[in-house]
Formats: structure tokens, C-alpha cells, sequence
């Protein structure tokens, strides 16, 4: 998958790539690390690259529509899915049908390629991550030193930002509102190093025709009619944080009124992996193609219970298979992001696993999912401390992000083999582009 990079670039020529893409990556979070720095992005065969988009659309589709075939109340949705009142203090503040439409209007699929295939391990419905402006970024420092531009299929946007402006376009001419976003975060969460972070969203919607602005939560406290107005909003948040921060949401609660924001809180029950359990046992109606669908795409996933279910063709006792078996599967819990609380059976202490296979059992917070072997990928790294040039093989989670539902550039998160197996951010990740 590296195969355009055909030779290694010199120390010196891989420095000063390195210290280009920092400079241009200035205030973002795109790597843990300050010494290795992946200096070129992951390129794609073309018909790999389409057929991770195509998927990636036709799993929103079917989130959505499996989702709220089940009911059209996101009280029972989010219920169902697993959600604590907590994590959605939001819910229904602008109305269900807000719920329902704008759902799904932002994800990213978590996958990883087996024989060229896209698995999806999760998908995460919400604007709360850094991959877009990481991407916009990333894409302007290749453009600098490669002069290479992301490979576009049609008419599909490069990018999320890109992706965002279209949506919001569609949304302003339908709905006749004002081209006015806000972007709601806080400077107080730790996961943002800089506020360019925020500033940088606002900075391009500015230039493709819109009136932005970052603001803090308290900006919606003070009376309508003393502060600027916006049409739309960016929930640059999880309100699971927010009440960690001790962060009141009462004012944006009240301002859903008047604005529309994305993505409401029904796309964390979207983003729930017990919705992949779902659709991989086959307890929700699927058609044919849906089926044939869910097969191709989304690996073996259960709900982690007691008592027996349907593997490889036979009735099994699910603990017992997930002790027996320990190397074949990944114990995840059902809302979660940024790899916390995963276990890796083939990376774990067999008494620790049985034990937590036990007590999720019991809680009935977390799905077993089967452990998919990724296809074979490489990495070239500048080591800082070294001053040398690393290929080396890497463990990578594919992130493709579908705005409206469609695709609008993909991510890749990697990390050298060998030091994790749950390849996030917090666990040493680098964020890359690809192409």
C-alpha cells in the first residue's frame, strides 16, 4: 500500500518533510509523539479506496435506517442502545424530528482491511473529534511537498470540511436560513492543546461564504437579544465531558430553539456497538442485500451475556467460547471512544480475561466482537532523536468520514507493530491522510 514511495528519502531530505508537516499541523494533536513523524501519507489502490467509500455510505444508510425503524421516539432509541440520561442531556432539545434528520449527518467508520475488504469495528456519528480540521491541514502540507491533492471519486468532496460546506449549503437553501455557524467547544477540555483547533473550522466556513465564530458555552447564558445570532451549530462537544467539567448546557439547551445543531445527541445511540451486535446477530429485519451487506462489512459481534448464541454455524455458550478462544476476539464497551476500556484477548493475561468477560457478562455494558487480522501495511517515519528514516510495518484503523451521507476523505490512524493493539490517539496513534 506504500508502493508509490518506491525509496526511502534521505535523513536530511525526511527532516525537513518532518518539520514542514509540524509547522504546518502547528496547535493540533495529529501525534503523541515528538520525535517520530509520519512524513508521507497512506495511498490507496483505487478500487480499494472506493470500495471503503462505498461502504462507508452504505453503513450510515443502514444505521440510520435500522435505527429508526425501531422506533421514532429517541428516548427509546437511546434506551435501547445503552445510553445513561447523563450522555444525553441534549436529547430532543430541538425537536424529534431535528433528532431523526440530522442523526446521521457526521460519522466516521473505525475499519480496518481484510483481502481488500472494509470491516467496519464501530462507527461514530457526532462533529467531537479532531480528524477533520487534522485532515484539512494534512492535506495542505502533502500539497506543499508532494503537490499531491486527494483523489477524488466524481463529484465527492476531498475532505469533511469540504463536505460540511455542502451540507450546510443544502441545509441553508431548503430551510431558508442564514450561512452563520457557531462552533461550540471550551479552551477547559484537555484533549484541545490550542485554540487554532476551534478556530481553524470557523476560518473556513469564513472563507467559503459564512459568517463563524468559536464560542464557549456560556456565550448562549446571556438574553438573546444581546448577543450575535447563528442559523446552525457545531456541537464541538460530548456532554459526558461537559458534566466531567462541571460545564452547564441549560443555555444551549434553550438556544436549540432557534438554532440547528449538529449532531444531535441521538447519534450517540447511532454510534453504539451494540447497534453493530444488532445487525451481526440478525435481531433487527434485514433485507437480503442488508444481510449480504452485513456480512461483507461488519465482523462477528454480540452482546456480552450469559447463555449461548450462534457462531460459526452452531449454537455456543458465549462465555465459554470467548475463554476458549481467547486470541479471536476484542471485549469493547457499548459507548466508549478513544479505545478506552478495550481488551484484547491475544494481548491479554488469560485470568484477567475471564474476569472481565464475567463481569461484563453480568452488566451487560459490552460486546464481543471477533478480532480482525488486518492486511499488511508500511509506514515511513523521520526519527527526530535518531535522525533516521523508518519504514516500518504498522497496526492502522481507517477512518472514512461521511458528511450527508457521502464520503468526504478518510484518516488513518497507525502506530509501529508491536507497540498496541488498540490503535487510538491516547495510545500513541499518529493521525494521517489518505490518498
Amino acid at each position: 500500500m506504500t508502493a508509490i514511495w518506491d525509496d526511502l528519502p534521505s535523513p536530511v531530505e525526511a527532516a525537513a518533510t518532518a518539520q514542514h508537516i509540524r509547522d504546518r499541523m502547528r496547535g493540533l494533536r495529529f501525534t503523541p509523539e515528538q520525535e517520530r513523524t509520519a512524513i508521507r501519507p497512506v495511498v490507496l489502490p483505487a478500487e480499494t479506496r472506493t470500495a471503503v467509500h462505498d461502504a462507508m455510505e452504505g453503513l450510515v444508510r443502514l444505521l440510520h435506517k435500522i435505527c429508526w425503524s425501531l422506533t421514532d421516539d429517541p428516548r427509546e432509541l437511546v434506551q435501547r442502545a445503552g445510553l445513561l440520561p447523563y450522555q444525553v442531556p441534549l436529547l430532543g432539545a430541538g425537536g424529534t424530528s431535528h433528532e431523526i434528520e440530522f442523526s446521521a449527518s457526521n460519522a466516521r467508520g473505525d475499519t480496518v482491511l481484510r483481502d481488500g475488504v472494509p470491516l467496519f469495528v464501530e462507527c461514530n456519528f457526532g462533529v467531537a473529534n479532531g480528524g477533520p480540521v487534522t485532515a484539512h491541514y494534512l492535506i495542505a502540507a502533502y500539497r506543499d511537498l508532494f503537490g499531491m491533492e486527494p483523489t477524488r471519486a466524481g463529484n465527492e468532496p476531498a475532505e469533511p470540511l469540504e463536505g460540511w460546506v455542502r451540507m450546510y449549503e443544502r441545509i441553508c437553501a431548503e430551510k431558508g436560513l442564514k450561512r452563520s455557524v457557531v462552533n461550540v467547544g471550551t479552551m477547559r477540555d484537555s484533549d484541545i492543546p490550542d485554540r487554532w483547533y476551534y478556530d481553524a473550522e470557523s476560518e473556513y466556513l469564513k472563507n467559503h461564504g459564512f459568517e463563524s465564530a468559536f464560542v464557549e458555552p456560556e456565550f448562549f447564558d446571556s438574553p438573546k437579544s444581546g448577543r450575535p445570532s447563528f442559523d446552525i451549530g457545531l456541537k464541538n462537544f460530548l456532554p459526558e465531558d461537559w458534566r466531567k467539567l462541571g460545564i452547564s448546557w441549560d443555555g444551549i439547551a434553550r438556544a436549540h430553539q432557534s438554532t440547528l445543531f449538529m449532531v444531535p445527541d441521538s447519534g450517540l445511540a447511532l454510534s453504539s456497538k451494540l447497534v453493530l451486535a444488532w445487525l451481526s446477530e440478525g435481531s433487527v429485519p434485514l433485507t437480503a442485500d442488508e444481510r449480504a451487506f452485513v456480512d461483507r462489512h461488519i465482523p462477528w459481534t454480540r452482546l456480552m451475556r450469559a447463555g449461548s448464541t450462534e457462531h460459526e454455524g452452531t449454537e455456543k455458550n458465549l462465555i465459554d467460547l470467548a475463554v476458549m478462544r481467547q486470541r479471536d476476539f476484542v471485549l469493547k464497551p457499548i459507548n466508549s471512544a478513544g479505545g478506552k476500556g478495550v481488551m484484547v484477548g491475544r494481548s491479554s493475561d488469560p485470568g484477567e480475561w475471564k474476569n472481565r468477560l464475567q463481569m461484563a457478562s453480568e452488566t451487560r455494558d459490552h460486546v464481543l466482537q471477533e478480532y480482525v487480522q488486518a492486511d499488511h501495511m508500511e509506514m515511513d517515519y523521520y526519527n527526530a532523536r535518531t535522525g533516521r528514516v523508518e519504514r516500518t510495518g504498522v497496526s492502522y484503523i481507517l477512518g472514512p468520514y461521511a458528511v450527508d451521507g457521502i464520503c468526504s476523505g478518510s484518516t488513518i490512524r497507525h502506530v509501529p507493530l508491536g507497540k498496541t493493539e488498540v490503535v487510538s490517539f491516547h495510545r500513541g496513534a499518529c493521525i494521517n491522510m489518505i490518498y
